[in-house]
């Protein structure tokens, strides 16, 4: 099982030293990995789009034990292919944490079109969708985000009547949370009425304090148990890493001046990009 988080990024260059230094494995997508720096800064300069977001970064994390870091890396490249077919992608598998995942750095510039990657709610959805098919495709297990909602007669009954039900709010306040542990779930949950009761080796129990009923996860949906939990934690921990990280280096003020007074170079036709560093053609 993959879970999926996308964040954009206002430097590459940084987003792949970061995800560089801990990589145990690597690979590409429309660009040469040992030099993927400078083909995706060549790009945004040819198409005279330096300024902004440079790019976006996927992470892409699995359950223990499902992958090896081979496997993981090769699943984050045919993600990489379905979800930016015509942007330079770099993708870096990491193995230091239970859960093997990849930082998916993705150029902003379409190679064909010169448009900017729309990063939205439906980019993470097509994103999310791409990943459940490959994992689909490669035998392994896959989050039913919508087929796993267990509703009661009498849930289904308030949504046919437009309302929502206690058990909705709780399911409501966990896809919103930011949180990267358990604790940091039950700080963001107790804002909302709503507690963890009880956390098991396998189960979650969560309690609405205002209808003062509980729940177990799963029957809320396969999403919202400890195991898929535990899973996006990893994801989220990764993402606020990494963005600490960025935010440490981010471009002053005046490096944003320079950057909007930079020459602008006339948009070519096409561009087509060979394996090395210095092979750019235009025609």
């Amino acid at each position: 099982m993959a879970t999926t988080k996308i964040s954009s990024t206002k430097s590459t260059s940084r987003a792949i030293n970061y995800a560089e230094k801990r990589a145990v494995v690597k690979s590409s997508h429309n660009c040469d990995i040992d030099f993927a720096k400078s083909a995706f800064k060549i790009t945004r300069e040819v198409y005279g789009k330096t300024g902004g977001n440079q790019g976006h970064v996927v992470i892409q994390s699995f359950k223990p034990g499902e992958v090896t870091p081979e496997q993981c890396n090769q699943l984050g490249l045919e993600l990489a292919e379905r979800i930016a077919p015509n942007h330079q992608v770099a993708v870096y598998t990491h193995d230091d944490t239970d859960h093997v995942h990849n930082h998916i750095v993705i150029n902003s510039i379409d190679l064909e079109t010169g448009k900017k990657f729309n990063n939205n709610k439906k980019a993470l959805y097509d994103i999310r969708n791409a990943s459940d098919e490959i994992c689909k495709k490669h035998n392994l297990s896959v989050p039913e985000r919508n087929a796993s909602m267990r509703y009661t007669q009498a849930e289904k009954g308030l949504i046919e009547k437009g309302k929502s039900s206690w058990k909705d709010e709780i399911r409501d306040a966990i896809e919103q949370s930011q949180a990267t542990n358990f604790e940091e779930l039950e700080r963001e949950l107790n804002q909302l009425d709503i507690t963890i009761d009880r956390v098991t080796n396998k189960t979650i129990t969560y309690r609405h304090l205002k209808e003062n009923k509980k729940v177990r996860g799963k029957n809320l949906g396969e999403q919202f148990d400890k195991g898929a939990l535990e899973n996006e934690f990893a994801v989220a921990n990764e993402r606020r890493e990494f963005e600490q990280q960025l935010s440490k280096h981010e471009p002053t003020e005046t490096e944003h001046r320079f950057r909007d007074t930079e020459t602008h170079f006339e948009r070519p036709r096409k561009l087509r990009i060979k394996s090395r560093e210095d092979d750019f053609e235009l025609e």
